[in-house]
């Protein structure tokens, strides 16, 4: 069976769509927003994207609203 949705390949997770083609970009997964890069790398941290910076979390979930980045 072909794998969608998340997938773990050597630590790095990929988005497949429902046809299963990998996501590049912005990824909306149940309603939590997720920003891969051009190889389909899911990010983690700050993304610049386009000139404006995004912070994601460990799991990759963007942030929105005041975050808290060590402690500051």
């Amino acid at each position: 069976a072909m794998e969608t949705g998340w997938i773990n390949n050597n630590g790095t997770w990929y988005f497949t769509n429902a046809s299963g083609a990998m996501q590049t970009g912005w990824v909306n997964n149940n309603g939590t927003w997720y920003f891969t890069d051009g190889s389909g790398a899911m990010q983690t941290g700050w993304v610049n994207n386009n000139g404006t910076w995004y912070f994601t979390n460990a799991s990759g979930a963007m942030q929105t609203g005041v975050v808290e980045v060590d402690g500051k």
